[in-house]
């Protein structure tokens, strides 16, 4: 049954929910296709799916999120970005997500398209999350729920971590209903960040992001992108081993399980895999624990 994540969060204590990104071939969104049906057989409460720089995959987001509901019967987070979109087209996909049930929206600012280093919005370009919500809201306020990323290390581009939370706050104060988080491997992190969001008076639901380790190389590559710190540990457990894709494989999985074992032990309100569209490790992982 399709519905919001905000009622969801009122039923379950804890969420398990797994996230994709838009394949850029057909034969690609098939695979897709048969993940989600691998994965769906392990009874996630949501599944998410992102959305290109620039807003580069906005039809093939949509799409995605359309046939995962009508196949499985299950609710899915579209991402959503203002960069790149003037305000009529933005007004546009929200009524398109409408028309198509999909109920549940990350609200996100986005990355300027490839290859564009600098980026300025146009006059009919929103630029900031909050305005995006803003506008959500207006447009219908009781059909969406709204969730927002959140960076426990703080943004990439943002000078300090006081500075995000306010940022933070800021999208949660305009309508954001919850926090999904950027991936992380110290949890003392995940901890800090969200005393650091209750000193600022942000009580909501923060879901943890979690990116199983597969590769050693690809994983240094994303981390210097997003802006995530790889801890000593991490370099410790897999630059060794970065050769041998097996042994990458089943420590990645280790990793994961010691990871999530100890956020629910902390009290983390569920947990959120990046999926990379694959089966594993994220099936194996969501068995080890129980889940």
């Amino acid at each position: 049954m399709i519905k919001k994540i905000t009622d969801i969060f009122k039923e379950k204590e804890k969420t398990f929910s797994f996230e994709y990104f838009p394949p850029k071939t057909q034969k690609g969104v098939d695979n897709l296709y048969e993940t989600a049906a691998e994965l769906n057989r392990l009874s996630p409460d949501f599944v998410s799916v992102t959305y290109g720089a620039g807003g580069s995959s906005r039809g093939a987001t949509m799409d995605i999120c359309t046939e995962i509901q009508k196949r499985f019967d299950l609710s899915v987070l579209h991402h959503f970005t203002c960069v790149g979109h003037s305000l009529e087209e933005l007004k546009e996909i929200i009524h398109q997500m409408n028309e198509n049930n999909i109920q549940n929206i990350l609200a996100l600012r986005g990355d300027p398209p490839k290859g564009v280093d600098s980026w300025e919005p146009a006059p009919d370009e929103l630029q900031y999350c909050y305005q995006l919500i803003d506008l959500i809201k207006d447009s219908d306020k009781d059909f969406f729920s709204i969730g927002v990323a959140g960076f426990p290390e703080g943004h990439i581009n943002c000078p300090d971590k006081e500075t995000d939370t306010r940022y933070l706050k800021m999208k949660i104060d305009h309508g954001g209903e919850f926090v999904v988080t950027q991936l992380f491997f110290d949890n003392a992190v995940y901890a800090e960040y969200l005393e650091r969001l209750n000193n600022a008076g942000v009580n909501v639901r923060v879901l943890p992001g979690i990116l199983p380790i597969t590769s050693y190389e690809g994983l240094i590559k994303f981390c210097n992108i997003c802006g995530t710190n790889i801890t000593p540990e991490v370099h410790d457990i897999f630059r060794p081993i970065r050769d041998d894709e097996e042994a990458t494989r089943e420590a990645g999985i280790e990793f994961a399980v010691r990871q999530c074992r100890d956020l629910l032990e902390r009290g983390a309100p569920g947990l959120h895999f990046f999926t990379l569209n694959k089966v594993e490790p994220a099936r194996e992982i969501w068995k080890r624990l129980g889940l």
